[in-house]
């Protein structure tokens, strides 16, 4: 009997804040057994293009993915839009001005540092970004570099979380209308990583709002978590989902397919927008 086929439903390349090109993460998703995975940049779908073929090649399904930004009562939000269309001019659009205002958070990132005695420049962490999203990681590398901190998490537990002084959101825009842009472009919205919000009526406040999935399962999540958020899926009627969130070197966190989902949850997801567009 063939094993079970699994996906891993979350993962960053390059064109955001991974290090790893979207033809490295096909190959790490291939020697890990993958049958499906998502690429899910950071406000960036450019990943999908390159990485389709090398997919196709090594016959692992490539689902069109992405995870955007908003925020809910002074708390940063990720929503993931699964089996979305990437050329829906709104989403376009939305994406652009998101690039842009991107970019202006570093700057604002970097003033906000100067003032507790750090400094850094914002040329060096747009360089080290390249082609991709600019986020947080970046700026955390740079601060590796020039020795203010001795590991990546230190960055995120001194610096760049939410209540330290290097703070700034990535979006002024409220999750709801996240979720309709998702919508709108026919794809499923799946509410990111919930263990990193502060209760979970949020989770049913963004229910209303049209959230249609919930990351059950992400490295983050102990196992007593994730029983919790088999619950309140169940109890919202959410679509279950998960992956790994690798950032390959970029993040000290788990590879690809570190996470595994059945694959059962990806056809659930594919007919959940066969019913919905």
């Amino acid at each position: 009997m063939p094993p079970a086929k699994t996906a891993d439903l979350h993962l960053h390349t390059f064109y955001s804040d991974g290090t790893d090109a979207p033809e490295r993460v096909v190959e790490l998703a291939k020697a890990a057994g993958l049958s499906a995975i998502a690429i899910t940049d950071h406000d960036n779908t450019e990943a999908y293009a390159v990485a389709e073929p090398a997919a196709r090649q090594v016959s692992i399904e490539l689902i069109p993915g992405i995870e955007m930004s908003a925020s809910a009562q002074g708390q940063e939000v990720h929503v993931l839009g699964l089996f979305l269309d990437f050329g829906h001019p709104p989403l376009v659009a939305h994406l652009t001005e998101q690039q842009a205002r991107r970019v202006r958070r570093v700057h604002e990132m970097v003033r906000r540092l100067s003032e507790v005695g750090v400094r850094i420049s914002a040329e060096e962490v747009l360089e080290l970004a390249g082609v991709g999203t600019v986020g947080r990681p970046h700026v955390a590398r740079i601060l590796l570099k020039h020795g203010y901190i001795n590991s990546l998490s230190e960055a995120f537990a001194k610096y760049l979380g939410p209540t330290n002084p290097g703070f700034v959101p990535g979006s002024p825009m409220p999750p709801e209308r996240i979720i309709r842009l998702i919508l709108e472009a026919g794809g499923v919205p799946v509410l990111a990583h919930p263990v990193y919000l502060q209760g979970d009526a949020f989770i049913d406040a963004f229910t209303r709002e049209g959230l249609a999935g919930l990351e059950v399962y992400h490295s983050s999540h102990t196992p007593e978590q994730v029983r919790h958020y088999e619950g309140v899926a169940d109890r919202l009627k959410l679509l279950k989902t998960g992956g790994s969130d690798s950032h390959g070197d970029s993040k000290e966190g788990l590879p690809v397919g570190a996470v595994k989902i059945p694959y059962e949850l990806v056809e659930s997801l594919r007919q959940w927008t066969s019913r919905n567009r």
